[in-house]
């Protein structure tokens, strides 16, 4: 989606006006140190013999989805969570995001090309083998035409899929053609611009009759599928007869190993109600994540339930508005950061839910993600670096006190240090990490004035419309970095009346260096390279400020004692041909 909201152009900030540190000394401090672990799952593991034949699971969910195209721009997580049920998901994660081609959708896929970057060297080009068993619900063949039609409703080409609602264009733009393989079963993908993260594509995977046309890829999705191919399929339409459930059963013709379960009841819960559901036994399976949040602590479970917890595959961070007001100075918003102790936000939030502490060292990539180093580690952040970077700017304490804290605050000539914080109004989660920052904040000069909203309007009312100064913003992580990431950090675009053009970037702020790494980072096809040049883009971010990120969002999930092979999943990708009950 794009924000064009009229700020002032902001700063120019050129490599001379961020911090005075060598990046090859940063990454070469960066990459020597030892990371704490987070936990990267917690799962109710069982071998398929120790899990019973049949039953129905009830899997809570905050909604019903409205659409079942992972790919239309209003679907959520359960649209996310139904299509890894019902639909070919060509690379699958573990737990710490590592993909593996799923073998009941590929025998193979194998990259060639596209690493040196020379104008001589061949294009990247992907050849996918197909599983020769696998089939759609309509007895038709995975093949070419899937490819190719997916292709086209997401390249970007025909402006009439994006009109009707069609969203993500990321890596298919890439693509210059895609064209039979040698070989029978197979399909070959050519790239016209090299594209790392393409383990990423053509999943989840539609028929081609359902990118027939944008109607057909929308609206013709909506509460149906044109065919699945999954260890489920679907049995009736989300909320039918009022109910709200979307429910799917064993797939008769699946070719590979068969569902434990006979069905899985997705199941409307509101956020607040789910521990109190999963308490009643109304559902087996609920994330508690959010009830988590709102109460500060772990949700208690009753007898027959239980919560496991993980680092969830997002993070929080403070988000800085570096379009408007103080915090347009990049001076201003280091200090900010370097004036955060992130460790005891860390400890305020993780440790009650019995997880590891770990702030997050990175922009880009998790803790627990190939390729992660805490690049914030040899930054040297210290409330006293914070104290001479709000000198250098111009701000001296003076007989200004801030409202919360009652210290005195800096002032720049008759303008005070204030700041205010956007927070989620009833989650105690906020409310202390709000406490905690007004405190640290107010040690160096700086005045902090809560906002709680209504989180109904937290994004799209305040954080989007640029009416922030700091912000608590949870974000989900990109599975497959560094595409993703991009339109969070790319520079935002200025318009001939003055306006920014923002794309994703909520912080308004941005500079060539860091658009080129990343743009680097997603056409290097070496998995080394991308996460060298994936790191160097990281190291200028920090020294941006445009955001700081303070750790894994905690991952809570809540399920009956006598559920196996589900909880806190983290980066894995639900097998859930596996999932069922115990014997």
């Amino acid at each position: 989606m794009v924000y064009r909201n009229s700020f002032p152009r902001p700063p120019r900030e050129t490599a001379a006006s961020l911090l005075a540190v060598s990046v090859a000394l940063v990454l070469a401090a960066c990459s020597g140190s030892d990371t704490p672990s987070v936990r990267a799952d917690d799962m109710t593991r069982a071998s398929r013999s120790a899990v019973a034949q049949g039953g129905t699971l009830r899997w809570a969910v905050d909604a019903v989805p409205t659409t079942l195209n992972a790919f239309e721009s209003d679907a959520g997580p359960a649209t996310t969570l139904a299509a890894e049920a019902l639909l070919p998901t060509l690379f699958t994660l573990d737990a710490k995001g590592r993909a593996t081609a799923d073998p009941d959708y590929l025998q193979s896929a194998e990259q060639s090309g596209g690493s040196s970057g020379s104008s001589g060297s061949s294009p990247q080009t992907v050849v996918y083998t197909l599983n020769p068993k696998a089939t759609w619900s309509d007895g038709k063949a995975l093949g070419l035409a899937d490819f190719v039609g997916q292709w086209h409703a997401l390249s970007g080409t025909d402006p009439a899929f994006a009109a009707a609602g069609a969203a993500r264009t990321d890596g298919y733009d890439s693509i210059a053609q895609v064209v039979p393989g040698a070989k029978p079963n197979q399909v070959k993908v050519v790239f016209a611009h090299a594209y790392a993260p393409w383990r990423s594509l053509f999943t989840p995977l539609y028929p081609a009759a359902a990118t027939a046309s944008p109607q057909a890829f929308t609206a013709g999705q909506k509460s149906t599928l044109t065919a699945d191919a999954g260890p489920f399929t679907l049995k009736g339409a989300p909320g039918e007869d009022g109910q709200k459930t979307l429910t799917v059963a064993r797939n008769p013709h699946w070719w590979g190993d068969p569902a434990k379960l006979d069905t899985v009841v997705f199941t409307a819960v509101a956020p607040g109600d789910a521990a109190a559901a999963l308490n009643s036994h109304k559902v087996d399976i609920a994330d508690l994540s959010r009830a988590a949040d709102d109460s500060g602590d772990t949700p208690d479970a009753t007898s027959g339930t239980q919560v496991l917890s993980a680092a969830a595959p997002g993070y929080l961070a403070l988000a800085f508005n570096g379009g408007t007001g103080l915090l347009a100075d990049p001076q201003v918003r280091r200090a900010v950061a370097d004036a955060v102790d992130r460790q005891a936000l860390a400890d305020a939030v993780l440790k009650p839910l019995n997880l590891p502490a770990v702030p997050l060292g990175n922009h880009l990539l998790m803790s627990d993600q190939q390729g992660y180093q805490d690049d914030a580690a040899a930054l040297g952040a210290s409330a006293a670096n914070a104290e001479k970077l709000l000198d250098a700017a111009g701000w001296r304490l003076g007989t200004h006190s801030d409202a919360a804290s009652g210290s005195v605050i800096r002032a720049n000539g008759a303008k005070p240090l204030s700041l205010t914080l956007l927070t989620r109004a009833g989650s105690a989660r906020d409310a202390t990490l709000t406490k905690l920052l007004t405190a640290q904040l107010a040690k160096v000069g700086i005045g902090v004035t809560a906002k709680p909203v209504p989180e109904a309007d937290f994004f799209t009312k305040h954080v989007a419309a640029g009416d922030f100064d700091l912000a608590l913003v949870s974000w989900p992580a990109s599975r497959f970095p560094i595409a993703d990431e991009r339109a969070l950090f790319a520079k935002p675009q200025v318009n001939a009346d003055g306006s920014l053009t923002l794309g994703q970037n909520l912080s308004a702020t941005g500079t060539d260096e860091i658009d080129k790494l990343l743009t680097e980072a997603v056409a290097a096809t070496n998995p080394a390279d991308a996460t060298r040049l994936t790191n160097e883009a990281d190291i200028r971010i920090w020294q941006a400020a445009p955001s700081l990120p303070l750790f894994q969002s905690p991952e809570l999930v809540g399920l009956r004692t006598n559920v196996r092979n589900a909880g806190a999943f983290g980066f894995a990708t639900p097998r859930f041909q596996d999932i069922g009950f115990a014997k």
